[in-house]
Parts: structure tokens; C-alpha cells; sequence
């Protein structure tokens, strides 16, 4: 793990504490987009332009990862709620590992502490990682984005420097493994649309245009 992560989850913490002593109810202020995307359908990029419009904080797959290392020896990040919070973050946890027939390992239980955790204190942007499986309530807005396969082998092509062939090949495996991990993790279906609140084409929607119509969602 880079010093640049871990500084980013010091900065996090010192945010979420400085939250929790201001003492305002958990509910008055929890606002999460989770974005579910599709290979090189320029979800980052949506992402990344509604959490900083938004004023939102990002969390995207190297940071959760690195919150779920870093949680295994230290209980600082789960305990950056007060007790009533974290009772909510387990009964949350439990009630979707029962409803969902899973047997969770120690990864997936400190991830899905931390999804929640991340739920519990608010105005966040969190991209991937099955968030909009374990966030299902009315403050979150859930949205997938995705895009005709030629366009995004293009975008793959060119981002990565790929020719035609190798970049579908990225693609194709890019979607399996993040299918195969919600599945996993969630025993939920990636693809499903009844998992999302908003589905937006960004074949036919810039970057941009998804940005605001997402703002108008949750508005």
C-alpha cells in the first residue's frame, strides 16, 4: 500500500471525526452515490467529476482495499462512529448476510462494515466494490453506467494503448472478473437492472450530461 493511501485514509478518519463531533444525527446527513460500471463505459470519470461537484468524498477500488487491509489490524476506521452508529453498522451487516444465505470470510465482513461505514457518515461517491448491494436505503442512489461494446473498446484502446483485439479481450475480462466478485461477495447479479436506481448510457451521454443528470436524481 502506497504512503499516498494511507495518507488519504488519515485525511478520511480526521473527517469522519471531526463529523462525529459535531453531533448531528446519522440520518440528517448520509447522501451516497454508488456507480457500477461497465469496462471502459468511462464510469471513473463520471465518478470522479460528481464527487468533486457534489463536494462529495470518492472511494474508489484502491482505497476500499486499502481501508479493508488496513482494518484487519486496526479498528480505528470501523470505530469512527459512536456505539449507536456501529450497532447499526452490525445489524446492517448481519441482516444482509442472513438475507442474502451468505458465509461470509474476513474480507468480505470488514468490507461490508466499511461500505457501511462509508454509508452511515454520508456524502460519498463510491465506485464498485458491490456498494449497491449493501446500500439499498432511500438516501442512496444507485447507478450503473454502461455503453455499447465499440465504444467502449475504443475508449480501452486508446486509454490503454491496446489494439482492437487485445482491448476486447480487457474488456471481456474486466466485466467477468467484477461479475464474478459481486456474485461472490453479494450473491447478487451485477448486470441485473432491478439492483440500480438510475442506468445511464454514456454511448449516447458524455461524461458531462451523466454528471447532471445524476444531480437532478438526487435533488
Amino acid at each position: 500500500m502506497s504512503r499516498s493511501i494511507y495518507k488519504i485514509i488519515d485525511e478520511q478518519i480526521k473527517r469522519w471525526e471531526i463529523g462525529k463531533k459535531e453531533d448531528k444525527p446519522i440520518h440528517e446527513f448520509v447522501n451516497i452515490i454508488t456507480i457500477s460500471r461497465e469496462s471502459g463505459s468511462r464510469g471513473y470519470e463520471v465518478a470522479k467529476k460528481i464527487s468533486r461537484e457534489m463536494g462529495f468524498d470518492l472511494f474508489n477500488n484502491k482505497i476500499l482495499e486499502a481501508m479493508v487491509e488496513t482494518s484487519k489490524n486496526s479498528r480505528v476506521l470501523l470505530e469512527t462512529l459512536d456505539e449507536r452508529g456501529m450497532n447499526i453498522v452490525d445489524d446492517i451487516v448481519s441482516n444482509f448476510v442472513n438475507e442474502h444465505h451468505l458465509w461470509p470470510d474476513e474480507y468480505s465482513k470488514l468490507l461490508f462494515k466499511i461500505l457501511t461505514t462509508i454509508g452511515k457518515h454520508g456524502n460519498a461517491v463510491i465506485l464498485g466494490r458491490g456498494a449497491n448491494c449493501v446500500l439499498k436505503n432511500q438516501k442512496t442512489l444507485r447507478v450503473r453506467i454502461v455503453a455499447p461494446m465499440t465504444i467502449r473498446r475504443d475508449y480501452i484502446q486508446k486509454s490503454l494503448n491496446l489494439n482492437k483485439g487485445d482491448a476486447h479481450k480487457h474488456i471481456v475480462s474486466t466485466d467477468a472478473n467484477r461479475a464474478a466478485f459481486v456474485k461472490r461477495y453479494f450473491n447478487s447479479d451485477a448486470t441485473a437492472p432491478s439492483n440500480y436506481d438510475l442506468m445511464l448510457n454514456t454511448g449516447t451521454l458524455s461524461a458531462d450530461k451523466a454528471v447532471k443528470v445524476i444531480k437532478c436524481a438526487i435533488s
